[in-house]
């Protein structure tokens, strides 16, 4: 209890605390104190009880605090479950009565039948939720039924003659009751009776007969009545006619006629209701099915729009919109690959002028995007492995910007270049020193170590010069003309007339044009040329045929001369084309977030509680807000399948 220092608002606090004390007390315990195993047990024990309804509502209550809890999650979709097998069993069982009912008194085996599969049915619902309003309503007509079946297949099985006897008896009866003659109707029907004990008609007809007897004002007040609630009937006023059968029941509570009409408006009421929620589902259904159709989400659409037809048949232009969804479909995958085409030709060019530029790193990237786009794409990967060989070999020759150690390596070249400029050698020497020994191969500190040893040691200056004339000549014999060309060039901008020099590069540069030569083939640039273009108008024709000899043209270029990089960028082009008009175009689904995920659940239960109450349109909205978040949710998908099948139904 809180008291206010306020004298004048102390009271009143004292007060509205006592009120929300005594409001937490539920029998005798505290809400505040309520665990989630007290209300999982409550909720068991509605479970037990065959309460299904009480039952899903508390443990939707340990999911409002506890959203994470698998174990409620798992006992909710179980008892959901139950509840979805005892509702479509009641339908059932509701159906097969009506037709039952219907068919009575004109077709005695179908009526048998179908009472048959009504008490199935029924009984199925009955175990799963005896407690049930709508199991309990049915239950006493189940009965009446089965003794009505009963009678009439006495009736049918009575000898020809009994049989045409009690026929004229009640017919008799029947007329003296028009003609209010009640005493000799009552003659009538005890003799039907006599005939055929169970008969429900001839039972009615003595205790009509009986109650205008003895009580003619009653009997006259209940007449008038029905009379009433039949013309209310026929004018199609259900509510007003089903109230004056009520009060004939509480006058007459036995009256079969009055119950039969109350049974009959019930059906139209009902019938009248599902026409009217069936008929909002579908357009909910349809608004959806085309706001999907603009998402590009074609298989929720089609699901949507078959739930409209599995509602009502011919609604709107459904049909024709569900017919035109693999046109749609087809369009948007070739409006996809084109685009996507389009990127992979564009970031794979852009790595080849990247690589042709020098720029390894920027070259690398586009490879990298082009493979997101085309997983399978062989050229990329080559290039891309080209562009990080010889960034590799870059970042050990020269340290640039975007190493981290720039600005050292940086500092020292600057300071060393300024001391070699002034002429202090050994000061300059030292800090290409400091540089090689972080990076062995760099070209810059090489190159001024050498001039440096020139100055000071012309001894060391011969064993470095030397080292490196030997590391060319290694590469002349791996055939790495290009690398050994590099080492061959610096000594000969620190020593132009070193001994030697320019027949190695010579050598160097030779071996370049015979592998030239060689990856050539022997085909002339005339031949490429040719090839080139004859690949270019098989391209230009279309169709998978000419795409595969273009195909063929401009593999045979690039096999000989991967400098052609408007051949290497036909072929990649064509490549990605037929990859991907065999693709199936779906793009991974991507994760969903934590509280995505938590949304997910708390919409999806939401929906099973709506469900419980029988509230099947807001139920169905509830896991719309799932699919929303979750398109390929099945479960969600599921529950709105099965409820669309009970509302057909």
């Amino acid at each position: 209890m809180f008291v206010s220092r306020d004298p004048m608002k102390g009271n009143f606090k004292i007060v509205y605390t006592s009120i929300i004390l005594m409001a937490l007390i539920v029998n005798g315990e505290s809400i505040l104190a309520e665990t989630i195993e007290d209300i999982d047990r409550r909720a068991e024990k509605y479970y037990e009880q065959r309460d299904l309804i009480k039952a899903i509502i508390e443990w939707q209550r340990i999911l409002d605090i506890d959203p994470e809890n698998e174990r409620i999650q798992r006992k909710i979709e179980y008892a959901y479950e139950e509840k979805y097998r005892k509702d479509l069993s009641l339908v059932l069982a509701k159906k097969f009565y009506r037709v039952a009912r219907k068919t009575i008194r004109t077709d005695y085996w179908k009526a048998k039948e179908n009472a048959e599969e009504a008490l199935k049915n029924y009984v199925i619902s009955y175990r799963i939720d005896p407690k049930d309003p709508e199991v309990q309503d049915l239950k006493d007509r189940m009965k009446k039924l089965q003794d009505d079946i009963y009678i009439e297949g006495r009736r049918i099985r009575l000898a020809k003659g009994l049989q045409e006897k009690y026929n004229r008896l009640v017919k008799l009866a029947q007329e003296k009751m028009k003609l209010e003659e009640f005493e000799e109707a009552l003659k009538y029907w005890k003799e039907c009776l006599k005939l055929l004990p169970g008969s429900e008609v001839a039972k009615e007809g003595k205790r009509k007969a009986e109650l205008a007897i003895n009580n003619r004002l009653k009997y006259e007040q209940i007449k008038k009545l029905i009379a009433l609630g039949i013309g209310m009937f026929n004018e199609k006023r259900y509510p007003d006619s089903r109230l004056e059968f009520k009060e004939v029941l509480r006058i007459d509570p036995g009256n079969d006629e009055a119950e039969d009409y109350i049974e009959r408006i019930d059906e139209i009421l009902e019938e009248t209701k599902n026409i009217e929620l069936k008929r909002f589902q579908a357009e909910q259904f349809y608004i959806s099915g085309i706001s999907n159709i603009r998402k590009k989400s074609f298989d929720a659409a089609v699901e949507d729009f078959e739930n409209v037809l599995a509602l009502i048949d011919n609604y709107k232009d459904t049909k024709a919109r569900l017919a035109s969804i693999p046109a749609l479909r087809k369009e948007y995958e070739r409006q996809r690959a084109l685009l996507r085409l389009k990127g992979i030709d564009e970031k794979f060019q852009g790595g080849l002028i990247a690589l042709s530029a020098g720029r390894y790193a920027e070259a690398i990237s586009f490879f990298e995007e082009t493979l997101k786009l085309d997983p399978g794409n062989k050229l990329a990967k080559e290039y891309m492995k080209t562009a990080k060989e010889a960034l590799r070999q870059r970042q050990e020759e020269i340290v640039d910007e975007n190493s981290p150690y720039f600005s050292i390596i940086n500092s020292f070249i600057v300071s060393g270049r300024m001391l070699y400029e002034k002429g202090k050698y050994a000061d300059s020497r030292e800090r290409w020193v400091k540089i090689l020994n972080i990076f062995p191969k760099n070209r810059i500190a090489t190159e001024y170590l050498l001039k440096c040893d020139l100055m000071l040691n012309p001894k060391s200056y011969e064993r470095l010069s030397k080292e490196i004339i030997d590391r060319g000549r290694q590469l002349l014999k791996e055939k790495k003309y290009k690398f050994a060309l590099s080492q061959f060039q610096l000594i000969k901008s620190i020593s132009p007339n070193y001994r030697g020099i320019d027949r190695l590069i010579e050598r160097a540069q030779q071996g370049m044009t015979v592998a030239k030569k060689v990856e050539l083939k022997g085909a002339s640039p005339a031949e490429l040329n040719r090839r080139y273009r004859m690949g270019m108008i098989a391209y230009s024709r279309g169709g998978k045929a000419n795409l595969e000899e273009a195909l063929g043209h401009f593999r045979w270029v690039v096999s000989r001369d991967k400098s052609q990089i408007k051949a290497v960028i036909a072929l990649n082009r064509i490549e990605a084309q037929l990859r991907i008009g065999t693709s199936t175009g779906v793009a991974a689904t991507k994760r969903l977030t934590a509280k995505q995920e938590r949304l997910v659940r708390k919409y999806l239960y939401q929906g099973i509680t709506y469900y419980t109450l029988k509230n099947y349109r807001k139920a169905i909205a509830e896991w719309q807000k799932v699919l929303l978040i979750d398109p390929l949710n099945r479960r969600a998908r599921n529950n709105i399948n099965r409820t669309v099948a009970l509302l057909r139904r």
